[in-house]
């Protein structure tokens, strides 16, 4: 199952050696970045964040969960097993967090924070020769451990993997007007070599090193963490947006290299562990009917000889045709014969 969170949480879930974390040393807030842990003893999830609540689910100690964030002593936490999915509440204290690997700094000197944020508390100030270990990523920034201190450190100060979230143009200088190097398809694999000013970075492509913008960056595939929360609707357009623009091509099913309407649809839900026909018409049959009044995002709409996925506020997504590429169209850009729901 595809997280629900893929493209805010980009860290592995193999690899990397176990760190152990007290409740004291997990004291940022790690809600909305996800982390990996095993349990390191018998323990329960809870149903509400109160000692007190009722048990969900009984854990063992070995047994793999994902937190989802933090709550005093208590966690938001999920357990997959099998086709069964658990959420709940449990001690920090009885968790050990997953190291993702290594990693160094960019900067000389930067500030370790409480919080996901510029204006969070500062926990510790960091040099480029202190070793940190990446517990978990989103939204632009990298959770991370620093011998016994944790906290949060954007992106861009961080020498680890990064690919570009839409197609980028690689420049010879940290400004718009520079001359444009080369242009980056999305999901190209760059190595972050220094931090510029205003949001750029310095990087290297296939032994060309330029500048991009930090904005459409994120932490490489190689750090994917699965996130065992049921797939929604919002997850599914989520990962969809990161392809618009990228072309149309009939008969395509490569969502970077050309796809076209039954492609672009199929690909998407294969994401989320849904098979479907590289077919308009087979799709029509397949999850269940919704009304128009009722309709989702990530509702898929059938239309003859087209299918799309919804987008919100009056729009679906879809591989349109040659000219346009991927791109958001009117949901009534033609009569719907079917919409249906597959998450």
């Amino acid at each position: 199952m595809v997280p629900v969170r893929k493209i805010l949480l980009t860290l592995a879930l193999t690899g990397g050696s176990l760190a152990l974390m007290t409740s004291a040393a997990l004291a940022a807030d790690t809600a909305d970045i996800l982390c990996q842990a095993t349990l390191n003893t018998d323990s329960v999830l809870l149903e509400e964040a109160d000692s007190q609540s009722d048990e969900v689910v009984a854990l063992e100690s070995g047994d793999e969960i994902v937190l989802l964030s933090q709550d005093g002593e208590l966690a938001e936490a999920a357990y997959e097993d099998g086709d069964e999915v658990y959420t709940g509440y449990l001690f920090l204290e009885d968790v050990t967090l997953k190291s993702q690997g290594t990693a160094q700094l960019l900067p000389t000197v930067t500030v370790l924070r409480e919080t996901p944020s510029e204006s969070g508390e500062p926990v510790e100030t960091l040099s480029r020769e202190d070793e940190l270990e990446i517990l978990g990523y989103g939204d632009g920034w990298y959770f991370v451990s620093v011998g016994d201190e944790t906290g949060y450190l954007p992106l861009e100060k961080v020498d680890a993997p990064v690919v570009t979230t839409t197609k980028l143009n690689l420049r010879t200088e940290a400004t718009t007007d520079s001359k444009i190097l080369a242009v980056l398809s999305t999901g190209t694999e760059l190595e972050l070599e220094a931090v510029a000013a205003n949001g750029w970075v310095q990087v290297t492509c296939e032994g060309e090193t330029g500048y991009v913008s930090v904005d459409y960056l994120s932490a490489s595939e190689e750090y994917i963490v699965d996130d065992p929360v049921m797939t929604t609707g919002e997850a599914v357009l989520a990962y969809a947006q990161q392809f618009l623009g990228n072309r149309y091509v009939w008969g395509g099913t490569s969502l970077t290299n050309g796809c076209d309407c039954s492609g672009f649809v199929m690909q998407i839900y294969a994401a989320f562990g849904v098979s479907l026909p590289h077919s308009s018409y087979g799709i029509r049959s397949y999850g269940t009917s919704v009304s128009y009044s009722d309709i989702q995002v990530g509702d898929v709409v059938c239309y003859s000889g087209h299918v799309g996925i919804y987008a919100g506020n009056g729009k679906i997504i879809n591989a349109l045709n040659a000219r346009k590429g991927i791109c958001y169209t009117s949901v009534n850009y033609a009569k719907i014969i079917t919409i249906r729901r597959l998450v």
